[in-house]
C-alpha cells in the first residue's frame, strides 16, 4: 500500500468519525428534542410539592383463588384541613379498601403494572367516600402468597 492511499483511506476514517459524531448529536439536540424536556429541565432543581400523608393502615385480606395479601397504605390528601376530615371517616376508608383488595386476585397485585391499576381503582373508589381529596395512595409493604 503507498502512502497516498494509506493518507486518503486514515482522511476517509477520520471525516466518517466526525460525521458520525457530529450526526448523532445533532440528532440529539434538534430531532429527538421534546417539550417535556425543557419544562421537565427547568423544574429539576424544584423537588414535588407533596401533601400531607395519612396513614389508613395495615391489611390482611385473602385474594380471589385462595392466596393472602398483606399491606400498608398511606394515603397522600390535598391539604391539613382534609386530612383532619378524612380522620373521621377512617372506618368508611378502611372498609373501602378491605372491599376493593378483597375482590383481587394475586395476579391483580403480583406486577407493577397491576398494582398500579389497583392504586388508580383504589383512588377512585377512596375519594367517593373522601369527597375527591386523595391525591395518591401509597403502598408501604405489600406482601402476597
Amino acid at each position: 500500500m503507498n502512502r497516498k492511499s494509506l493518507i486518503f483511506m486514515i482522511l476517509a476514517l477520520l471525516v466518517g468519525l466526525v460525521l458520525g459524531v457530529g450526526g448523532t448529536v445533532g440528532a440529539q439536540k434538534f430531532i429527538f428534542k421534546t417539550s417535556g424536556q425543557s419544562t421537565s429541565s427547568a423544574n429539576a432543581g424544584q423537588p414535588k410539592k407533596a401533601g400531607v400523608l395519612l396513614p389508613i393502615g395495615d391489611f390482611t385480606v385473602n385474594l380471589q383463588g385462595g392466596a393472602f395479601l398483606k399491606t400498608t397504605i398511606t394515603v397522600e390528601v390535598t391539604d391539613a384541613k382534609s386530612e383532619e376530615i378524612l380522620k373521621e371517616e377512617d372506618a368508611f376508608l378502611k372498609d373501602r379498601v378491605n372491599t376493593v383488595l378483597a375482590n383481587k386476585s394475586l395476579a391483580d397485585v403480583q406486577t407493577s403494572a397491576a398494582r398500579e391499576k389497583l392504586r388508580e381503582e383504589l383512588i377512585k373508589q377512596l375519594n367517593e367516600v373522601g369527597d375527591n381529596k386523595i391525591t395518591d395512595v401509597l403502598f408501604l409493604s405489600l406482601v402476597y402468597q
